[in-house]
């Protein structure tokens, strides 16, 4: 095949991009030179501009792109608009429940975490299956660091689709991308390579049995996430942080150091000092920690979470330094754990 004709088919392809956070990645596609793109939302659109001020709706809408708010991932096939079309690309790109990874009293990563999304992502693809070309792709990619390296795929033996192949996620590829948690006001991050794995997915092919019938190709029907451990990167190891002073204000304990602080976390995930002190420092310039005296024993400051009501909208720096109540924590906690099928 020629390079022209080549083109010309890949540029048919029509993609279908769910849970799309702000926005920017089908932005990125968008500008890259694909026109043929859906894009949805788990959320209303009030929802998606409040909790990402800085986003690309209106540049999509502007370009054309077809944009849609309320959309399940999970019931795709159910959509009054998408169940009568069919796509050659159903990217998910960081899918994510909202469930927090990090749980106020559980070590380690949050098992209802875990089972939330492995159930989020089986049922994506269990729908997205419906609205495939016979000749498409569901491409799923998640980060490589704990919890995410748990969120296993299913058992794919009554599904019409099956792994096709995975690969590190490049970032360079969509420029002006940056992925944004569920939770509202999230700040966007680069996702480095290496740090995130893409996964492919395509129809089942078909070998003939000695009968003259056909069966499914389910060799790979037992597929699991099965990448290298990557460390903690900055943004779980604020989420931990953050969860973990949570409990110390809950229970009234006394506030932790920075060796305290790295001890509360399970050893295999277990961050360097020099990276939890970055990130401890960070937290603190931007208004969400408040450095407190040092404990006899040692010189090292101790931590606490800043209330959030306390902080300045200008510059993102702390106004005042009150901790916050239990019951803010209790509430905060309650909003972090809302169901949503944004990216995280």
């Amino acid at each position: 095949m020629d390079t022209l004709t080549q083109t010309i088919k890949i540029a048919r392809r029509v993609i279908l991009t769910v849970g799309s956070g702000d926005g920017s990645q089908q932005a990125s596609i968008f500008r890259s030179g694909h026109r043929n793109i859906v894009v949805t939302f788990f959320d209303s659109e009030a929802t998606v501009k409040s909790k990402y001020p800085r986003n690309d709706i209106d540049f999509l809408r502007s370009q054309s792109i077809t944009t849609l708010f309320g959309v399940d991932a999970t019931k795709l096939h159910d959509h009054s608009v998408l169940k009568e079309m069919s796509f050659d690309i159903i990217p998910f790109t960081f899918p994510h429940t909202g469930v927090a990874n990090y749980a106020l009293g559980v070590k380690g990563p949050n098992p209802a975490g875990i089972e939330s999304n492995r159930k989020l992502i089986g049922d994506f693809l269990k729908s997205a299956q419906h609205i495939l070309t016979d000749n498409g792709e569901i491409v799923v990619t998640l980060k490589t660091s704990a919890p995410y390296d748990r969120w296993d795929f299913p058992n794919f033996t009554t599904y019409d689709i099956e792994p096709k192949s995975h690969h590190n996620f490049q970032d360079e590829l969509f420029p002006g991308y940056v992925h944004v948690s569920t939770e509202r006001h999230s700040q966007g991050i680069r996702v480095k390579n290496g740090a995130a794995e893409t996964f492919v997915f395509s129809r089942k092919k078909v070998n003939d049995k000695e009968d003259g019938g056909e069966t499914p190709n389910n060799d790979l029907a037992t597929f699991k996430l099965s990448i290298k451990f990557i460390p903690m990167n900055d943004e779980d190891v604020e989420n931990f942080v953050s969860e973990t002073l949570k409990e110390v204000v809950y229970f009234n304990r006394k506030n932790l150091n920075v060796l305290d602080i790295r001890r509360r976390f399970p050893e295999a995930i277990r961050p360097d000092t020099r990276q939890l002190n970055r990130v401890l420092y960070d937290m603190e310039s931007s208004g969400r920690l408040k450095k407190g005296p040092p404990k006899k024993s040692n010189r090292k400051p101790t931590w606490c979470l800043v209330h959030r009501s306390s902080r300045s909208s200008i510059g993102g720096k702390a106004s005042s330094l009150h901790s916050p109540t239990p019951e803010t924590i209790l509430l905060s906690t309650v909003q972090h754990d809302e169901h949503t099928l944004d990216m995280m």
